[in-house]
């Protein structure tokens, strides 16, 4: 660390700075400004050791930052061997689709269907269990004492995702619209078009974006999906672009089921198995989304690291307990 003197007018003001260099590039921080005026060489020696747990984190964030910088996209967020695993799976799944029956095929996507549904809206607080969640969605069995609003929770996304299982529907305001509407059908009336009032999401580290923004917000956001489809790894893509939808916060209610289902579609589109964000995660999964908080809507940075890889992992975990062990 070190000591920079800024002169403006007649005041000299003090900041505390180190610099880190990787490979060929170097970057500056500023660890704290610390006033005005001359400081003795006792005074910079006791900041110094007071600064230096912040000047660590500072360290690291700018060894992130030059590591993104420099370094191939994919391969900063995924490891080569991480990489080249998805691409066993996706060769794997595909073949899988090719070979199996159709009556197989069904009975592999109901059985990913019963798990994922039940974990996305656990996530949002509903309450079924695990086996009122087959009972209702592989029997036709309601089970008592669940509300309405429960049961058309768990029947819509059933309904969602057998429709992108279908169509494949490009990822648009249309088709972003279309999902939500279908998630939140029977629960919330307010569906057909993005918020046109403020809304505070409880618990979160962020603020969504301000009503007369939030179409502004989806233009850059889909404008940067567009640009990055065929940039991007779509597992990348699909987390990020998560992220991103849920800073903006489009609807009123039911963005995280609609985020997640727009993350599957990601994968979908491009030939890879879908995945599983579990309710037992949960704290880890807002936590991973949290961290990516500060980052703007036109760009990945290095912050999203995070969400990628729980993302990774949930989809190794989802293929070696549901869609590898079919066929």
């Amino acid at each position: 660390m070190y000591l920079e003197k800024k002169k403006i007018a007649d005041e000299i003001y003090n900041y505390l700075k180190l610099s880190v260099r990787y490979k060929d590039k170097i970057r500056t921080k500023t660890v704290a400004y610390l006033g005005k005026g001359i400081l003795t060489k006792e005074e910079l020696k006791k900041a110094i050791a007071k600064y230096s747990p912040i000047a660590e984190e500072k360290k690291n964030e700018a060894i992130e930052e030059l590591k993104f910088e420099l370094e191939k996209k994919d391969e900063f967020f995924l490891t080569k061997e991480q990489l080249q695993k998805i691409e066993e799976i996706r060769d794997k799944f595909n073949k899988k689709l090719k070979e199996l029956d159709e009556k197989t095929k069904k009975d592999m996507f109901n059985d990913f269907l019963t798990l994922y549904v039940y974990n996305t809206n656990a996530i949002e607080g509903n309450t079924f269990t695990l086996r009122d969640t087959d009972l209702l969605l592989n029997k036709g069995i309601t089970p008592q004492g669940k509300s309405l609003r429960e049961v058309n929770d768990h029947l819509n996304a059933k309904e969602t995702f057998l429709f992108i299982l279908a169509e494949k529907p490009k990822i648009n305001h249309e088709t972003i619209i279309k999902l939500h509407s279908l998630l939140m059908k029977n629960m919330d009336d307010r569906i057909g078009s993005y918020r046109l009032h403020n809304v505070r999401v409880f618990g979160a580290t962020f603020e969504s974006s301000p009503a007369e923004y939030v179409k502004a917000d989806m233009n850059l956001l889909l404008r940067w999906y567009q640009k990055n489809k065929i940039r991007l790894h779509p597992l990348i893509l699909a987390a990020a672009f998560h992220h991103k939808f849920e800073r903006i916060h489009p609807f009123y209610d039911g963005n995280g089921r609609t985020g997640r289902m727009l993350l599957n579609l990601i994968l979908l589109n491009n030939k890879l198995p879908q995945l599983i964000l579990p309710d037992a995660q949960r704290r880890r999964y807002y936590k991973t989304l949290a961290s990516a908080d500060k980052t703007g809507l036109a760009q990945v940075q290095h912050q999203h690291k995070e969400i990628i890889q729980f993302c990774y992992f949930n989809l190794l975990k989802t293929w070696n307990t549901v869609f590898g062990k079919w066929g």
